[in-house]
Protein backbone atom coordinates (compact mmCIF):
# COMPACT_ATOMS: atom_id res chain seq x y z
CA UNK A 1 0.00 0.00 0.00
CA UNK A 2 2.83 2.08 0.82
CA UNK A 3 4.67 1.72 -2.52
CA UNK A 4 1.14 2.03 -4.31
CA UNK A 5 0.92 5.36 -2.50
CA UNK A 6 4.32 6.98 -3.39
CA UNK A 7 4.23 6.22 -7.40
CA UNK A 8 1.80 9.25 -8.17
CA UNK A 9 3.79 11.34 -5.51
CA UNK A 10 6.86 10.76 -7.34
CA UNK A 11 5.05 11.10 -11.17
CA UNK A 12 3.19 14.57 -9.24
CA UNK A 13 6.75 15.60 -8.32
CA UNK A 14 8.45 14.98 -11.60
CA UNK A 15 5.98 16.72 -13.73
CA UNK A 16 6.37 19.67 -10.95
CA UNK A 17 10.25 19.57 -11.81
CA UNK A 18 9.21 19.48 -15.15
CA UNK A 19 7.02 22.48 -15.05
CA UNK A 20 9.61 24.63 -12.91
CA UNK A 21 12.35 23.67 -15.30
CA UNK A 22 9.98 24.75 -18.50
CA UNK A 23 9.30 28.21 -16.76
CA UNK A 24 12.78 28.76 -16.37
CA UNK A 25 13.69 28.19 -19.43
CA UNK A 26 11.49 30.77 -20.55
CA UNK A 27 12.01 33.78 -18.08
CA UNK A 28 16.11 32.85 -19.43
CA UNK A 29 15.02 33.03 -23.10
CA UNK A 30 12.78 36.14 -22.48
CA UNK A 31 15.09 37.85 -20.80
CA UNK A 32 18.32 37.59 -23.49
CA UNK A 33 16.15 37.73 -26.30
CA UNK A 34 14.61 41.04 -25.36
CA UNK A 35 18.00 42.63 -24.88
CA UNK A 36 19.14 41.47 -29.04
CA UNK A 37 15.97 43.57 -30.07
CA UNK A 38 17.23 46.26 -32.36
CA UNK A 39 20.76 45.12 -31.89
CA UNK A 40 21.83 46.23 -35.49
CA UNK A 41 21.40 49.42 -34.45
CA UNK A 42 24.57 52.11 -33.96
CA UNK A 43 25.36 51.93 -30.17
CA UNK A 44 24.19 55.35 -29.10
CA UNK A 45 21.27 54.84 -27.13
CA UNK A 46 22.65 54.65 -23.57
CA UNK A 47 25.91 56.73 -22.08
CA UNK A 48 27.35 56.16 -26.32
CA UNK A 49 30.43 58.25 -24.82
CA UNK A 50 31.38 54.74 -23.18
CA UNK A 51 30.09 52.78 -25.71
CA UNK A 52 31.83 54.05 -28.41
CA UNK A 53 35.32 53.73 -26.64
CA UNK A 54 34.82 49.71 -26.67
CA UNK A 55 33.90 49.93 -30.50
CA UNK A 56 36.84 52.05 -31.30
CA UNK A 57 39.11 49.01 -28.93
CA UNK A 58 37.12 46.64 -30.93
CA UNK A 59 37.58 47.85 -33.97
CA UNK A 60 41.57 48.55 -33.88
CA UNK A 61 41.68 44.70 -32.53
CA UNK A 62 39.48 43.37 -35.35
CA UNK A 63 41.79 45.19 -38.61
CA UNK A 64 45.12 44.50 -36.84
CA UNK A 65 44.09 40.45 -37.10
CA UNK A 66 43.19 41.12 -41.08
CA UNK A 67 45.64 40.12 -43.21
CA UNK A 68 44.55 42.17 -45.80
CA UNK A 69 44.44 45.73 -44.21
CA UNK A 70 46.63 48.04 -45.14
CA UNK A 71 48.85 48.90 -42.30
CA UNK A 72 47.93 52.90 -42.87
CA UNK A 73 44.20 51.55 -42.46
CA UNK A 74 45.58 49.87 -39.36
CA UNK A 75 48.14 52.76 -37.90
CA UNK A 76 44.70 54.68 -38.26
CA UNK A 77 42.71 52.31 -36.32
CA UNK A 78 45.12 51.96 -33.76
CA UNK A 79 44.92 56.07 -33.64
CA UNK A 80 41.59 56.63 -33.23
CA UNK A 81 41.33 53.95 -30.22
CA UNK A 82 44.45 55.73 -28.72
CA UNK A 83 42.16 56.60 -25.68
CA UNK A 84 42.97 56.69 -21.39
CA UNK A 85 43.12 53.02 -20.54
CA UNK A 86 42.12 51.97 -17.07
CA UNK A 87 41.12 48.70 -17.12
CA UNK A 88 42.30 45.89 -19.46
CA UNK A 89 40.43 46.01 -22.81
CA UNK A 90 39.54 42.26 -22.14
CA UNK A 91 35.75 42.42 -23.47
CA UNK A 92 36.85 44.51 -26.46
CA UNK A 93 39.65 42.11 -27.04
CA UNK A 94 37.39 39.27 -27.14
CA UNK A 95 34.56 41.28 -29.38
CA UNK A 96 37.26 42.29 -31.74
CA UNK A 97 38.11 38.66 -32.42
CA UNK A 98 34.88 37.73 -32.72
CA UNK A 99 34.39 40.37 -35.74
CA UNK A 100 37.23 38.49 -37.43
CA UNK A 101 36.38 35.33 -36.59
CA UNK A 102 32.65 36.12 -37.82
CA UNK A 103 33.14 37.87 -40.82
CA UNK A 104 33.22 41.44 -40.15
CA UNK A 105 32.35 44.73 -37.48
CA UNK A 106 28.84 44.37 -36.42
CA UNK A 107 28.28 45.86 -32.79
CA UNK A 108 25.27 43.43 -33.20
CA UNK A 109 27.90 40.99 -31.76
CA UNK A 110 29.07 43.09 -29.03
CA UNK A 111 25.73 43.10 -27.26
CA UNK A 112 25.10 39.63 -28.04
CA UNK A 113 28.03 38.92 -26.15
CA UNK A 114 26.98 41.16 -23.17
CA UNK A 115 23.63 39.55 -23.20
CA UNK A 116 24.60 36.27 -22.67
CA UNK A 117 27.00 37.20 -19.83
CA UNK A 118 24.33 39.39 -18.31
CA UNK A 119 22.02 36.09 -18.99
CA UNK A 120 24.89 33.61 -17.20
CA UNK A 121 24.77 36.21 -14.21
CA UNK A 122 21.34 35.13 -13.71
CA UNK A 123 22.25 31.51 -13.81
CA UNK A 124 24.92 32.11 -10.96
CA UNK A 125 22.10 34.19 -8.91
CA UNK A 126 20.31 30.80 -9.67
CA UNK A 127 22.45 28.44 -7.99
CA UNK A 128 22.95 31.29 -5.03
CA UNK A 129 19.37 30.84 -4.02
CA UNK A 130 17.43 27.87 -5.52
CA UNK A 131 18.14 25.66 -2.58
CA UNK A 132 17.12 28.73 -0.12
CA UNK A 133 14.26 29.24 -1.56
CA UNK A 134 10.90 28.59 -2.80
CA UNK A 135 10.60 28.16 -6.62
CA UNK A 136 7.80 31.54 -7.06
CA UNK A 137 9.74 33.74 -5.08
CA UNK A 138 13.35 33.22 -7.35
CA UNK A 139 11.00 33.25 -10.47
CA UNK A 140 9.50 37.06 -9.41
CA UNK A 141 12.86 38.02 -8.10
CA UNK A 142 14.53 36.90 -11.25
CA UNK A 143 12.00 38.78 -13.49
CA UNK A 144 12.89 42.03 -12.20
CA UNK A 145 16.44 41.11 -12.60
CA UNK A 146 16.13 40.64 -16.66
CA UNK A 147 12.91 42.46 -17.70
CA UNK A 148 13.50 45.81 -15.52
CA UNK A 149 13.86 48.41 -17.91
CA UNK A 150 17.24 50.02 -16.58
CA UNK A 151 18.21 46.41 -16.63
CA UNK A 152 17.53 45.90 -19.60
CA UNK A 153 18.86 49.10 -21.34
CA UNK A 154 22.47 49.05 -19.74
CA UNK A 155 22.91 45.42 -19.44
CA UNK A 156 23.33 45.02 -23.42
CA UNK A 157 25.12 48.18 -23.39
CA UNK A 158 28.94 47.36 -25.09
CA UNK A 159 31.15 48.11 -22.23
CA UNK A 160 32.74 46.50 -19.31
CA UNK A 161 30.31 46.70 -16.52
CA UNK A 162 27.53 44.53 -17.45
CA UNK A 163 29.97 41.69 -17.79
CA UNK A 164 31.66 42.58 -14.43
CA UNK A 165 28.42 42.15 -12.62
CA UNK A 166 28.95 38.30 -13.60
CA UNK A 167 31.88 38.19 -12.09
CA UNK A 168 30.98 39.49 -8.87
CA UNK A 169 28.22 36.58 -9.23
CA UNK A 170 30.63 34.21 -10.35
CA UNK A 171 32.33 34.91 -7.46
CA UNK A 172 30.08 35.04 -4.48
CA UNK A 173 29.28 31.60 -6.21
CA UNK A 174 32.13 30.52 -5.77
CA UNK A 175 32.78 31.28 -2.50
CA UNK A 176 29.65 30.34 -1.04
CA UNK A 177 30.36 26.61 -2.42
CA UNK A 178 33.75 26.80 -0.54
CA UNK A 179 32.10 27.79 2.53
CA UNK A 180 30.21 24.42 2.42
CA UNK A 181 32.66 22.63 1.22
CA UNK A 182 36.49 24.21 1.84
CA UNK A 183 38.57 22.09 -0.15
CA UNK A 184 41.73 23.66 -1.71
CA UNK A 185 40.08 23.08 -4.85
CA UNK A 186 37.33 25.14 -4.18
CA UNK A 187 39.64 27.63 -2.88
CA UNK A 188 41.50 28.04 -5.86
CA UNK A 189 38.48 28.52 -8.12
CA UNK A 190 37.79 31.22 -5.57
CA UNK A 191 40.68 33.24 -5.71
CA UNK A 192 41.33 32.43 -9.48
CA UNK A 193 37.37 34.11 -10.78
CA UNK A 194 37.58 37.04 -7.61
CA UNK A 195 41.27 37.68 -9.31
CA UNK A 196 39.65 37.57 -13.14
CA UNK A 197 36.63 39.54 -11.83
CA UNK A 198 38.82 42.65 -10.33
CA UNK A 199 40.74 42.25 -13.21
CA UNK A 200 37.65 43.14 -15.63
CA UNK A 201 37.06 45.98 -13.93
CA UNK A 202 39.16 47.52 -10.60
CA UNK A 203 35.94 48.86 -9.10
CA UNK A 204 34.82 45.10 -8.76
CA UNK A 205 37.05 44.79 -5.88
CA UNK A 206 34.61 47.28 -3.42
CA UNK A 207 31.94 44.31 -3.68
CA UNK A 208 34.11 41.16 -3.86
CA UNK A 209 36.41 41.93 -0.87
CA UNK A 210 33.02 42.36 1.48
CA UNK A 211 31.54 38.90 0.36
CA UNK A 212 34.92 36.93 1.06
CA UNK A 213 35.71 38.55 4.00
CA UNK A 214 32.57 38.01 5.33
CA UNK A 215 31.89 34.15 3.91
CA UNK A 216 35.12 33.70 5.90
CA UNK A 217 34.43 34.71 8.81
CA UNK A 218 31.42 33.21 8.64
CA UNK A 219 32.60 29.77 7.96
CA UNK A 220 35.98 29.36 10.48
CA UNK A 221 35.61 32.60 12.38
CA UNK A 222 39.06 35.33 12.35
CA UNK A 223 41.65 32.63 14.47
CA UNK A 224 41.37 30.02 12.39
CA UNK A 225 41.01 31.97 9.21
CA UNK A 226 44.17 33.69 9.68
CA UNK A 227 46.12 30.17 10.09
CA UNK A 228 43.91 28.68 7.21
CA UNK A 229 46.34 28.17 4.32
CA UNK A 230 43.44 28.25 1.81
CA UNK A 231 41.93 31.49 3.05
CA UNK A 232 45.74 33.17 2.37
CA UNK A 233 45.89 31.55 -0.79
CA UNK A 234 42.32 33.07 -1.80
CA UNK A 235 43.15 36.60 -0.84
CA UNK A 236 46.30 36.49 -3.12
CA UNK A 237 44.79 34.98 -6.19
CA UNK A 238 42.20 37.73 -5.59
CA UNK A 239 44.97 40.36 -5.45
CA UNK A 240 47.35 39.26 -7.64
CA UNK A 241 46.20 40.26 -11.23
CA UNK A 242 44.89 43.86 -10.24
CA UNK A 243 48.23 44.35 -8.37
CA UNK A 244 50.62 43.48 -11.38
CA UNK A 245 48.21 45.56 -13.50
CA UNK A 246 46.63 48.43 -11.68
CA UNK A 247 50.02 48.39 -9.79
CA UNK A 248 52.73 47.44 -12.06
CA UNK A 249 51.76 47.56 -15.58
CA UNK A 250 49.37 50.80 -15.46
CA UNK A 251 50.20 52.98 -12.40
CA UNK A 252 50.46 56.51 -14.19
CA UNK A 253 46.72 56.16 -15.47
CA UNK A 254 45.14 54.50 -12.31
CA UNK A 255 46.68 56.88 -10.28
CA UNK A 256 45.19 59.82 -12.06
CA UNK A 257 41.76 58.40 -11.94
CA UNK A 258 41.89 58.05 -8.47
CA UNK A 259 43.38 61.10 -7.51
CA UNK A 260 40.52 62.78 -9.97
CA UNK A 261 37.64 61.23 -9.39
CA UNK A 262 38.11 59.62 -5.87
CA UNK A 263 40.16 62.16 -4.34
CA UNK A 264 39.22 65.57 -5.30
CA UNK A 265 35.89 64.96 -5.28
CA UNK A 266 35.55 63.46 -2.20
CA UNK A 267 34.16 66.68 -0.48
CA UNK A 268 30.51 65.86 -2.27
CA UNK A 269 29.91 62.93 0.51
CA UNK A 270 29.55 65.99 3.45
CA UNK A 271 26.74 67.38 1.52
CA UNK A 272 23.08 66.60 1.47
CA UNK A 273 22.48 67.11 -2.14
CA UNK A 274 24.95 64.06 -2.93
CA UNK A 275 22.48 62.05 -0.75
CA UNK A 276 19.51 63.32 -2.62
CA UNK A 277 20.77 63.20 -6.05
CA UNK A 278 21.34 59.85 -5.45
CA UNK A 279 18.46 58.60 -4.32
CA UNK A 280 17.07 60.62 -6.95
CA UNK A 281 19.59 58.47 -9.42
CA UNK A 282 17.44 55.50 -7.67
CA UNK A 283 14.02 56.85 -7.84
CA UNK A 284 14.26 56.62 -11.54
CA UNK A 285 16.31 53.29 -12.20
CA UNK A 286 14.27 51.59 -9.67
CA UNK A 287 11.54 53.06 -8.25
CA UNK A 288 12.36 53.74 -3.98
CA UNK A 289 9.50 51.05 -3.15
CA UNK A 290 11.12 48.48 -5.33
CA UNK A 291 14.20 49.54 -3.25
CA UNK A 292 13.05 49.28 -0.10
CA UNK A 293 11.44 46.26 -0.42
CA UNK A 294 14.41 44.93 -1.40
CA UNK A 295 16.36 46.41 1.74
CA UNK A 296 13.09 44.47 3.86
CA UNK A 297 13.65 41.29 2.12
CA UNK A 298 17.72 41.35 2.90
CA UNK A 299 16.53 41.79 6.41
CA UNK A 300 14.21 38.80 6.44
CA UNK A 301 16.56 36.26 5.04
CA UNK A 302 17.98 33.49 5.76
CA UNK A 303 21.67 33.93 7.56
CA UNK A 304 22.93 31.68 4.69
CA UNK A 305 22.10 34.31 2.31
CA UNK A 306 22.77 37.24 4.76
CA UNK A 307 26.33 35.95 4.83
CA UNK A 308 26.93 37.43 1.17
CA UNK A 309 23.90 39.56 0.43
CA UNK A 310 24.59 42.33 3.26
CA UNK A 311 28.31 41.94 1.90
CA UNK A 312 27.16 42.90 -1.08
CA UNK A 313 25.02 46.15 -0.17
CA UNK A 314 28.01 47.11 1.70
CA UNK A 315 29.91 47.28 -1.69
CA UNK A 316 27.16 49.28 -3.17
CA UNK A 317 27.63 51.51 -0.68
CA UNK A 318 30.92 51.83 -0.65
CA UNK A 319 31.22 52.32 -4.24
CA UNK A 320 29.37 55.19 -4.12
CA UNK A 321 31.08 56.61 -1.26
CA UNK A 322 34.81 56.58 -3.23
CA UNK A 323 33.12 57.57 -6.61
CA UNK A 324 30.49 60.26 -5.83
CA UNK A 325 30.47 62.05 -9.09
CA UNK A 326 29.63 59.26 -10.73
CA UNK A 327 27.26 57.82 -8.62
CA UNK A 328 24.81 60.73 -9.43
CA UNK A 329 25.86 60.82 -12.44
CA UNK A 330 26.56 58.01 -14.70
CA UNK A 331 22.99 55.24 -14.54
CA UNK A 332 25.42 51.91 -15.28
CA UNK A 333 27.36 52.48 -11.98
CA UNK A 334 24.75 51.45 -10.57
CA UNK A 335 24.03 48.33 -12.83
CA UNK A 336 25.83 46.18 -10.02
CA UNK A 337 22.43 46.66 -7.65
CA UNK A 338 20.17 44.93 -10.09
CA UNK A 339 21.29 41.18 -8.92
CA UNK A 340 21.42 42.84 -5.15
CA UNK A 341 17.57 44.25 -5.18
CA UNK A 342 16.67 41.10 -7.10
CA UNK A 343 17.96 38.69 -3.98
CA UNK A 344 16.29 40.67 -1.82
CA UNK A 345 12.85 41.15 -3.43
CA UNK A 346 13.20 37.18 -3.52
CA UNK A 347 13.93 36.92 0.11
CA UNK A 348 10.55 38.83 0.78
CA UNK A 349 8.74 37.10 -1.72
CA UNK A 350 9.68 33.78 0.47
CA UNK A 351 7.62 35.10 3.29
CA UNK A 352 4.86 36.52 1.44
CA UNK A 353 4.09 33.42 -1.71
CA UNK A 354 3.70 30.72 0.84
CA UNK A 355 1.12 32.51 2.69
CA UNK A 356 -1.05 33.33 -0.41
CA UNK A 357 -0.49 30.18 -1.41
CA UNK A 358 -2.32 28.30 1.67
CA UNK A 359 -5.36 30.53 0.46
CA UNK A 360 -7.96 29.63 -2.12
CA UNK A 361 -7.37 29.13 -5.80
CA UNK A 362 -8.40 32.49 -6.83
CA UNK A 363 -5.49 34.36 -5.02
CA UNK A 364 -3.43 31.87 -5.84
CA UNK A 365 -4.11 32.84 -9.82
CA UNK A 366 -4.27 36.22 -8.83
CA UNK A 367 -0.75 36.36 -7.65
CA UNK A 368 0.67 34.45 -10.40
CA UNK A 369 -1.64 37.09 -12.65
CA UNK A 370 0.19 39.98 -11.03
CA UNK A 371 3.96 38.13 -11.32
CA UNK A 372 3.21 38.08 -15.16
CA UNK A 373 1.66 41.17 -15.74
CA UNK A 374 4.73 42.89 -13.86
CA UNK A 375 6.90 41.10 -16.00
CA UNK A 376 5.04 41.98 -19.12
CA UNK A 377 4.66 45.68 -18.18
CA UNK A 378 8.56 45.53 -17.99
CA UNK A 379 9.27 44.22 -21.25
CA UNK A 380 6.91 46.30 -22.87
CA UNK A 381 8.51 49.28 -21.74
CA UNK A 382 11.80 47.91 -22.62
CA UNK A 383 10.77 47.26 -26.30
CA UNK A 384 9.36 50.72 -26.48
CA UNK A 385 12.22 52.54 -25.35
CA UNK A 386 14.44 50.33 -27.66
CA UNK A 387 12.75 50.70 -30.63
CA UNK A 388 11.73 54.53 -29.73
CA UNK A 389 14.90 55.63 -31.62
CA UNK A 390 16.29 55.25 -34.60
CA UNK A 391 19.88 55.86 -35.13
CA UNK A 392 20.92 53.96 -38.11
CA UNK A 393 21.16 57.71 -40.05
CA UNK A 394 24.23 58.95 -37.61
CA UNK A 395 27.40 57.27 -39.19
CA UNK A 396 26.42 58.95 -42.84
CA UNK A 397 26.01 62.20 -40.97
CA UNK A 398 29.04 62.42 -38.66
CA UNK A 399 31.02 60.99 -42.00
CA UNK A 400 29.76 64.03 -44.07
CA UNK A 401 31.04 66.33 -40.90
CA UNK A 402 34.24 64.75 -40.62
CA UNK A 403 34.84 65.33 -45.09
CA UNK A 404 33.86 69.09 -44.13
CA UNK A 405 37.02 69.44 -41.80
CA UNK A 406 39.62 69.68 -44.73
CA UNK A 407 42.22 66.81 -44.57
CA UNK A 408 45.75 67.34 -43.07
CA UNK A 409 44.50 70.58 -40.94
CA UNK A 410 44.40 70.25 -37.18
CA UNK A 411 40.81 71.17 -35.24
CA UNK A 412 39.20 72.09 -31.32
CA UNK A 413 35.81 70.49 -31.05
CA UNK A 414 32.85 71.33 -28.85
CA UNK A 415 30.95 68.62 -28.81
CA UNK A 416 28.17 66.70 -26.24
CA UNK A 417 29.96 63.22 -26.67
CA UNK A 418 34.05 64.63 -26.43
CA UNK A 419 34.17 64.02 -30.30
CA UNK A 420 33.61 60.47 -30.09
CA UNK A 421 30.90 60.22 -33.18
CA UNK A 422 33.19 61.85 -35.17
CA UNK A 423 36.23 59.43 -34.03
CA UNK A 424 33.97 56.36 -34.39
CA UNK A 425 31.78 57.26 -37.70
CA UNK A 426 34.26 59.81 -39.46
CA UNK A 427 37.58 59.04 -38.01
CA UNK A 428 38.70 62.24 -37.20
CA UNK A 429 40.59 63.38 -33.95
CA UNK A 430 40.24 66.95 -32.82
CA UNK A 431 43.86 68.73 -31.25
CA UNK A 432 41.52 68.98 -28.47
CA UNK A 433 37.97 68.92 -26.94
CA UNK A 434 36.74 72.27 -25.81
CA UNK A 435 35.13 71.34 -21.94
CA UNK A 436 31.41 71.20 -21.76
CA UNK A 437 29.44 73.55 -19.17
CA UNK A 438 29.48 69.89 -17.28
CA UNK A 439 33.11 69.71 -17.25
CA UNK A 440 33.02 73.44 -16.06
CA UNK A 441 31.03 72.62 -13.24
CA UNK A 442 33.06 69.05 -12.53
CA UNK A 443 36.52 70.69 -12.85
CA UNK A 444 34.39 73.88 -10.19
CA UNK A 445 33.39 71.16 -7.70
CA UNK A 446 37.12 69.29 -7.78
CA UNK A 447 38.74 73.33 -6.79
CA UNK A 448 39.80 73.95 -10.19
CA UNK A 449 37.57 76.64 -11.43
CA UNK A 450 40.04 79.48 -12.64
CA UNK A 451 39.39 79.16 -16.25
CA UNK A 452 40.03 82.11 -18.47
CA UNK A 453 38.12 81.64 -21.44
CA UNK A 454 40.35 83.97 -23.78
CA UNK A 455 43.45 82.62 -22.14
CA UNK A 456 42.31 79.43 -22.46
CA UNK A 457 41.43 79.60 -26.10
CA UNK A 458 44.48 81.38 -27.18
CA UNK A 459 46.80 78.66 -25.41
CA UNK A 460 44.60 75.65 -26.20
CA UNK A 461 43.76 76.64 -30.37
CA UNK A 462 47.49 77.50 -30.81
CA UNK A 463 48.56 75.79 -34.11
CA UNK A 464 44.69 74.84 -34.84
CA UNK A 465 43.08 75.19 -38.16
CA UNK A 466 39.51 75.19 -37.14
CA UNK A 467 36.98 75.30 -34.23
CA UNK A 468 34.19 72.71 -35.13
CA UNK A 469 30.93 73.09 -33.10
CA UNK A 470 28.39 70.20 -33.14
CA UNK A 471 26.69 70.90 -29.66
CA UNK A 472 24.90 74.51 -30.17
CA UNK A 473 23.52 74.58 -26.98
CA UNK A 474 26.95 73.94 -25.10
CA UNK A 475 27.67 76.95 -27.52
CA UNK A 476 24.71 79.42 -25.62
CA UNK A 477 25.95 77.73 -22.80
CA UNK A 478 29.57 79.78 -22.99
CA UNK A 479 28.48 82.90 -24.02
CA UNK A 480 32.29 84.07 -23.98
CA UNK A 481 33.40 81.35 -26.17
CA UNK A 482 30.50 82.49 -28.30
CA UNK A 483 31.72 85.50 -28.90
CA UNK A 484 34.86 85.44 -29.34
CA UNK A 485 34.32 82.65 -32.13
CA UNK A 486 31.65 85.19 -33.81
CA UNK A 487 33.51 88.54 -33.47
CA UNK A 488 36.90 87.22 -34.28
CA UNK A 489 36.56 84.35 -36.90
CA UNK A 490 34.95 84.29 -40.30
CA UNK A 491 32.34 80.58 -40.46
CA UNK A 492 34.79 78.46 -43.12
CA UNK A 493 31.35 76.37 -43.34
CA UNK A 494 28.23 74.97 -41.75
CA UNK A 495 25.76 72.34 -42.52
CA UNK A 496 22.90 70.48 -40.52
CA UNK A 497 24.12 70.16 -36.82
CA UNK A 498 27.74 71.66 -37.43
CA UNK A 499 28.61 75.09 -37.56
CA UNK A 500 33.45 74.87 -38.74
CA UNK A 501 35.00 78.74 -37.88
CA UNK A 502 38.23 79.29 -39.79
CA UNK A 503 41.15 79.80 -36.80
CA UNK A 504 43.46 80.67 -39.71
CA UNK A 505 42.04 83.71 -41.11
CA UNK A 506 40.81 85.94 -38.30
CA UNK A 507 38.46 88.60 -39.36
CA UNK A 508 41.02 91.60 -38.19
CA UNK A 509 42.59 90.43 -41.03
Amino acid sequence: MIDSLSIPSQKTNSRRQWLERLILLVVFLAGFGIRLLDFTDPPLEFHLTRQLRSALIARQVYLNLLPDVTEEQKAMATHTAALEVYEPPILETMVGGLYALLGGENIAIARTVNAFFWTLGGWFLFLLLRKRTNFLSFIGGLSLYFYLPFSVIASRSFQPDPWMVTWILATTWCSVRWSLCPTWKNAILTGLVAGMTVLVKGFAGLFVAPVLVSVVLCTLGIRKAVRNGQVWAMAGLSALPMLVYYLLLNPGRSGDFLSFWAGSLSGLIWTTNFYADWLAMLKGLLGLFTLTAALLGTLLSTKSIKTWLLPLWIGYGLFGLVFPYQFTTHEYYHLALIPIVAAGLVCLFDDLIPSILKQGLLWRVAMIGLLLAASGYNLYVSRSILLSRDYRAEPAAWQKIADAIPQGNSFVDLSSDYGMRLRYFGWRIAKLEWPTAADLNLLSLAGRDDLNTENYFEEKTAGADYFLITAFQELDSQPDLKAILQETYPLAASGDGYLIYDLKHPLSE
